[in-house]
Order: C-alpha cells, then sequence, then structure tokens
C-alpha cells in the first residue's frame, strides 16, 4: 500500500509540472469516456430487465426457428397450438398465451382513446408479477370480453369514476367489461401494455380452428407462449420434448421448425428475433452502440499514448535516474501506469459531467422506442470506476513498455529512443482521427442538405395556411358548419388521412382487361378537400354537393390512369371501377400527380373517394391575421359544440416538417460524434504540434538566425500534419459519397444527389479547424526570438 502510496504522489508532481500535457489529456479522455458511460449506464439497466418477478429464473419463452431454404430465420413467437402440449409435460406448472392483436380506439361515451396490449390467458397474472390494484387477478380474465387496465389508461378513459364493471368498446371485438386494474409497468419490463383483454375473447372471434389448424403452425406471426417450470424441472428434457411435437407437426411440410426455450432474464438483452414482443434489445444492436463508443475512445486513448511518447525527452533523465538508483523494470511500468489511471480518474468526473448532460438528450430520442432508466446506482458507479482503471491501464500499458526499454546510459544523455514503428504509429492515429472527423462533418452537411431537400420539396398541394384539427368524436358536417362561420378560418374540409404524411389506406381493384388484382391507396375526403389543398384537376370534375352522387365516384391520380393502360387523362373518364370487396365505382376525374404519402416512397396508383364514416381530421384554410386570437376563438367552440377531449390541431406545414424529424435526430447524433471525434483529434494535434516544435526550437532558431523566413517556417513545421489531413480528405471523401449515395435512396426514394457543395463545405470546416490548431503553435515558434532559443548553446 505504501509502495502505491508513493507511485500516486509522484503521478501527482509530474503531472502538475506537465500542465498542457494534464489538461490535453483530461479533456481528450473525458469527450472519449463520456458516450461510453452512456453505454455502461445502458448495459446495467438492461441486466435488470425483468427482474422484479419472483419466479423470473423459472420463466420461459418459446421460440421458433425456422428452416425455409432461404433465410432460416427465428422467431420470438411460436404457434398457439404448442401451448396444449406444454400443459401435458409433467414440469410446466402454468402456460400462458398471448396474442398481439389487440390495439385501436377505446371507446367510452363521447371518449376516443388509443388502447395497445394483448389478449392473454387468466395464468397472465400469475405467471408474472405486475400487482392488481383493484379486482381479483385470478377470474378478472376467465370470461370472454373481459379486460384489465393499467391505472393511468383507466384514469384516462374514466377520470375520476370507478372502472370497475364499466363497459368499453373496442373496434372489431365489441364490448369488453372492466373486471381489474393493475399497477403501472415498471420501466424495466418487456412486455409493455396499457391493457390485458382475455384470451376467450381472441378465441370466439377466430374460432376454434384458430388453436390446432395446419396454417395455425406455419403463420404464428403475433403469438407467444410462456410458462412457468417447477422448481425442480429440467428445461432440457422439455425442449426435446417440443422437438419431438416439430418433427411430427412438420414432416409433410415444405418448411421445417424447431423450438428452443428462452428464460426470461435471457430475453433483454437477447439474440435478434423476428416479430419480437416489447422493446427489441439484442446482442447486435448493442454490439453496434458499443462501436459506435469506441470510435470516440480508441482516438482519445491513442491521443494519450502519441503525447506520453513525444514527452520522451523530457522523462528521459527521470528515467535513466530512476535505473541507475536501482529501478526495476517493473515499477517503472508500474509508476507509468498509475500515472495514466489518475489522468483517466481525474477525467471520469469531467465525463460524468457531460454524461448527465447527453443522458437526458438521450432519454428524448429513444422515448418513442423504448423506456429507459438511465439514472446512476451504486452498480452503475461501480462500473464507471472500473472502466476507468481499465482504461487508464490500457491508455499506459504502452507508453510504459516504450520507457522501460530504455538503457539507464541513452536516458541520461537525453535522447530519444528511436523506433521505427512509433513515427508510423503518430501518423496513423492522426490520419484516421482525421477520417473519422471529416467523416462526421460530411454525415452532418449531407443529412441536413437532405432534411431541407425534404421540407422545401413541392409535394403538389399547398401546406401553407392549412390548421389540421382531429375530429375525435365531433360529427363532421356540424364542425364544417359551425368552424365555416369563424372570421379566421376560410374554408374547411375533411380527410381520413393527413395528405403527405400519413400511410393510406391499401386497396384492391380489378379491371376489365386484368383478372389479378392491382393495389391503389386511397382516402376519403369531402367535396371541399381538392379546392382547399390547391390540388390541380387534369381532367374531369370534382365532387359535388350531391352526396348520393359523390358515394359513387372515385378522383384518381396519373399513375392510376397508366395502370388501366390508357395514355391521356381524359379516357379514364366515366371509367367502371370494381374493387377486390365488391364495391363499384366510376372516376369522375384525373388529378395530376402529389406525393399522398411523403417522398419515402415512390408515387403509385392513388384515389380519393367520397366517404364521412371515415373522416378523422378537418382542415381548416385559416384568413390571413390573427392566428393566435383565432386559436382561441377554436378551443371555445370546441367545447361547445360537445368537444370531450382536449382541442388537438396543428399547422400542417409544421406537421409535413416533423414527418422528416427523423433526419433532425440522425444530424444531432452523428453531430455530437462528430463534434467529440473533431475535439478529440485537434487536442491531440494540438499536443503533437506542441511538443514537436519544442523539439525542434533549436532547429528552427537556427534555421532563423541563417535567414529563414516566417512563411517558410510555418510551411516545415506545418506540412507533415497538412499531408495527413491531405491523404484523410483522400480516403475519406469517396467512401463517405458512395456510402451515402446508396444509404440515402434506400431511407427515402426521393433524395439528394451528392455534389460538390457537400464536399467543400466539409472539407473546408476539416481543414480550418485542422490548419487553425496547427497555426496556433507553428505561428508562435515560427516569430520566437532566435536569441531566447540559443543562450544556453
Amino acid at each position: 500500500m505504501g509502495m502505491l502510496t508513493n507511485y500516486i504522489k509522484i503521478a501527482y508532481r509530474v503531472l502538475s509540472k506537465n500542465k498542457l500535457f494534464t489538461v490535453l489529456n483530461v479533456i481528450g479522455l473525458a469527450l472519449g469516456m463520456s458516450l461510453s458511460l452512456l453505454f455502461i449506464a445502458l448495459l446495467s439497466f438492461l441486466h435488470r430487465y425483468d427482474d422484479f418477478h419472483p419466479h423470473k429464473n423459472q420463466i420461459y419463452r418459446v421460440t421458433t426457428q425456422l428452416y425455409d431454404k432461404q433465410e432460416n430465420p427465428r422467431y420470438a413467437s411460436a404457434p398457439v397450438g404448442l401451448a396444449q402440449k406444454l400443459k401435458d409435460f409433467t414440469g410446466v406448472e402454468k402456460v400462458v398465451r398471448i396474442h398481439n392483436l389487440l390495439y385501436g380506439d377505446a371507446v367510452y361515451g363521447e371518449k376516443k382513446i388509443p388502447l395497445n396490449g394483448y389478449f392473454a390467458d387468466p395464468e397472465f397474472f400469475e405467471v408474472f408479477n405486475f400487482p392488481f390494484l383493484r379486482g381479483n387477478k385470478a377470474t378478472a380474465l376467465i370470461n370472454p370480453n373481459t379486460i384489465v387496465l393499467s391505472e393511468t389508461e383507466a384514469k384516462t378513459i374514466f377520470g375520476s369514476k370507478e372502472p370497475m364493471g364499466e363497459i368499453v368498446n373496442l373496434d372489431g371485438y365489441g364490448s369488453f367489461v372492466i373486471t381489474g386494474i393493475f399497477k403501472d409497468l415498471p420501466e424495466n419490463s418487456h412486455l409493455q401494455f396499457g391493457a390485458i383483454a382475455s384470451y376467450n375473447t381472441l378465441l370466439s372471434h377466430k374460432k376454434a380452428t384458430f388453436l390446432d389448424n395446419k396454417t395455425g403452425w406455419q403463420s404464428f406471426n403475433g403469438s407467444y407462449i410462456y410458462f412457468r417450470l417447477f422448481e425442480n424441472a429440467e428445461p432440457a428434457h422439455l425442449e426435446r420434448f417440443l422437438n419431438q411435437i416439430a418433427k411430427q407437426r412438420y414432416a409433410k411440410q415444405d418448411i421445417k421448425a424447431a423450438f428452443t426455450l428462452q428464460r426470461l432474464d435471457k430475453i433483454v438483452p437477447g439474440p435478434e428475433l423476428y416479430d419480437q414482443i416489447g422493446p427489441n434489445w439484442g446482442y447486435l444492436g448493442l454490439f453496434l452502440i458499443g462501436s459506435m463508443t469506441l470510435i470516440v475512445l480508441i482516438p482519445a486513448c491513442s491521443n494519450y499514448i502519441n503525447l506520453s511518447i513525444s514527452q520522451s525527452l523530457e522523462r528521459m533523465k527521470e528515467i535513466g535516474m530512476r535505473k541507475v538508483m536501482g529501478g526495476q523494470k517493473k515499477q517503472i511500468i508500474l509508476q507509468f501506469i498509475v500515472e495514466s489511471t489518475t489522468i483517466v480518474l481525474a477525467a471520469l468526473v469531467l465525463s460524468f459531467l457531460l454524461y448527465e448532460v447527453i443522458r437526458k438528450d438521450f432519454l428524448t430520442q429513444m422515448v418513442e422506442t423504448s423506456r429507459l432508466d438511465l439514472s446512476p446506482n451504486m452498480v452503475t458507479f461501480l462500473g464507471f470506476f472500473l472502466f476507468a482503471v481499465l482504461v487508464g491501464v490500457a491508455a499506459g500499458i504502452m507508453p510504459a513498455l516504450y520507457f522501460s526499454k530504455i538503457t539507464p546510459i541513452v536516458a541520461l544523455k537525453g535522447k530519444e529512443l528511436k523506433t521505427s514503428g512509433r513515427s508510423y504509429f503518430r501518423k496513423i492515429v492522426l490520419t484516421v482521427q482525421f477520417m473519422l472527423s471529416l467523416g462526421f462533418i460530411m454525415a452532418v452537411v449531407i443529412m441536413l442538405r437532405q432534411y431541407q431537400y425534404s421540407v422545401n420539396y413541392d409535394l403538389g398541394f399547398e401546406q401553407q395556411g392549412v390548421l389540421d384539427v382531429e375530429l375525435q368524436n365531433i360529427n363532421p358536417q356540424l364542425f364544417k358548419s359551425e368552424y365555416g362561420k369563424l372570421p379566421a378560418v376560410q374554408r374547411v374540409s375533411m380527410s381520413s388521412h393527413i395528405l403527405g404524411i400519413n400511410a393510406a389506406d391499401e386497396r384492391y381493384l380489378k379491371t376489365a382487361n386484368q383478372l389479378d388484382s392491382i393495389a391503389a391507396s386511397s382516402m376519403a375526403v369531402d367535396e371541399a378537400f381538392i379546392a382547399n389543398l390547391q390540388l390541380v384537376l387534369l381532367a374531369g370534375k370534382n365532387f359535388s354537393d350531391n352526396k348520393l352522387e359523390n358515394a359513387r365516384l372515385i378522383l384518381v391520380n396519373e399513375e392510376f390512369v397508366k395502370i388501366l393502360n390508357l395514355k391521356e387523362p381524359f379516357a379514364a373518364l366515366g371509367k367502371p371501377i370494381v374493387f377486390k370487396d365488391g364495391s363499384k365505382f366510376r372516376i369522375a376525374g384525373v388529378l395530376k400527380n402529389f406525393h399522398y404519402s411523403g417522398l419515402k416512397e415512390a408515387i403509385q396508383p392513388f384515389f380519393f373517394e367520397y366517404n364521412p364514416d371515415k373522416f378523422n381530421y378537418a382542415n381548416l384554410r385559416l384568413t390571413a391575421g390573427n392566428a393566435i386570437g383565432g386559436l382561441t376563438a377554436m378551443e371555445k367552440l370546441w367545447k361547445k359544440i360537445g368537444g370531450e377531449g382536449t382541442f388537438t390541431a396543428q399547422l400542417f406545414s409544421d406537421e409535413i416538417k416533423d414527418a422528416y424529424s427523423f433526419y433532425n435526430m440522425i444530424m444531432k447524433l452523428w453531430g455530437f460524434l462528430g463534434l467529440l471525434a473533431i475535439t478529440v483529434a485537434c487536442l491531440g494535434l494540438l499536443g503533437m504540434v506542441s511538443f514537436t516544435t519544442k523539439r525542434r526550437v533549436k532547429e528552427i532558431s537556427i534555421r532563423k538566425v541563417m535567414g529563414a523566413t516566417a512563411e517558410s517556417l510555418l510551411l516545415l513545421l506545418s506540412k507533415d500534419f497538412v499531408i495527413l489531413m491531405v491523404i484523410a480528405s483522400v480516403i475519406t471523401i469517396p467512401v463517405i459519397y458512395f456510402l451515402f449515395d446508396y444509404l440515402l435512396v434506400s431511407i427515402q426514394h426521393y433524395s439528394i444527389h451528392i455534389g460538390f457543395t457537400e464536399i467543400f463545405v466539409s472539407l473546408f470546416i476539416m481543414l480550418f479547424l485542422g490548419l487553425a490548431t496547427i497555426l496556433s503553435q507553428t505561428w508562435r515558434a515560427a516569430n520566437a526570438n532566435p536569441a531566447d532559443n540559443l543562450r544556453t548553446e
């Protein structure tokens, strides 16, 4: 212990003496470690997934390995008929069937609330530990059309009213009786739901063939089987039992399958599976996140190694004296490791402050995909400390080995140990850092251009000055009549979807010349919609005030005309259209192509129909003037005409921008990684240039005395670093260009073409930062007074 204390004291003195070296490394390592701390906190949270179930080591899920002679996918789901087979096995205590078909709007009186959950057997709340607040968990899900709600969902639907025994309606399944209220789920549950309905409800709608028919053993998406084993039961025996069933079931099938058991605590994190239920934290995704942290951490550690070895001349006599006084090789190695660990622990404090900032932003970005709690606890803090010690040892081992090789005579002469590999290592590290920096800069610039391109793209209709309002349960005709009287409203139209954003309904049609069904997207609109959004009518007429006539008409786009093998829009007018469901229409008009579902997909056949039963949104064309005052009047009118929920409205133009907000998320992520990478690179470059100029200070002074100009000295000191930046640019630019040229098209059909502007801006930013860092040190050295540096000679 006394020896370690002595090492720490020496480390403190050395680091205090070399303040620039210490500050550069503390900041660089802190930046490099910040993302790693986030990753450690994420791993700590994922390790706690589903740990609140008392019998977690006895709860398993059946997964299915499919052999289809192509991808051979592994599913988290399993055939529902397997559940009965499990009940026949003596080691199984309880079996639970779960299906994820429970979703849609729950209607209670005038309220219409989105509800998501599962159908499950009565044993669900006995196998899993989700405490009940009201009702009997053993009997709540026995009868068909019974449902239990979370406390939050119950409060949203019923407010302060007693929910037990109340009835809600769900689309497709009819009325449900509330038979229980359970406590809100913890964040570390892989099962995420707001309601559980009885499995018997599903069976009553799907009939008995749902349980054990041929297609059920081949198509089992959305069907999950969990069970709890008795304490001494052997899972391997059960797995063999299940695979005997698989051999029998799939013996005469084109596809083959095998079943495996997945313990509850191995689901998150776990292998990548198709048809997951709940959050999907697979090993591959975690590996990619971990790799992103290394992109910044490894250059930071490399900087430390570079700067430590660059200090060799300043440390030579110290090392020589140690060896003359009997210092052993292992003691010198340990001294340098203690120094590096001390710096890393100091960096850990600063890194934790950065972690607290980025943790909140990370949670904001992840809110739609998973519920996370990255607040540090004792396990997380221990992980942070052990990680810092590991980084300290890893960063210090190379300088330690470098200095331990030096002989006492060479060290006391103050000469640098020449190693051919060290120069190459330094150049490779700096080049890679410049490549990462330029790569991230280009990624951000390209995504920024893609975002601007998307939000400013001409979608084929007018989006400015339109306010979209969710109708909820308000009668569309009443809404249109009352809101049309407001001074702030110029015109009101109705639609089933938000044009250019929401995925439209898909319908299948048949034509006289084509027997096969042809897919076409559709939306329901009223007679004012076309004029309200200023869509261009190429031929025919719009819907009229005659509702009966409108119900038999459709308006189609140019692509729709093409699938009818017609050359002119006028040729489509009056053509009869028969859909697969038997409904018949005539084409009343042809519209110029427009982007009905955004820019991600190419424009396909599309049509508008007139169907007031499908209206979900009102589109208000606003007059120029007091928008704030107009919104206030709209909110008051909402309550007056019977609006139960909150008045929900958003400008159409803002909705279009929000539809492409994922580009902002990507820019923030890559921008942050780029900022870290650039900062670490510049810190490393600053240190390298500083120590290089310090080592060559007498050479520079002699050259200046011999008549060298400041400009020639600047070129001499800077050219090696500039060459590295040029090499990095030559490698990075084509790689990023071809990568994003492919990536942008795969993300969005209508994308930018990467050109000179994106490359030039990115290159300028990197060169500016790099040259500014280099010149900050070389300018001072080139303009220093030679007499000050040659006095000692």
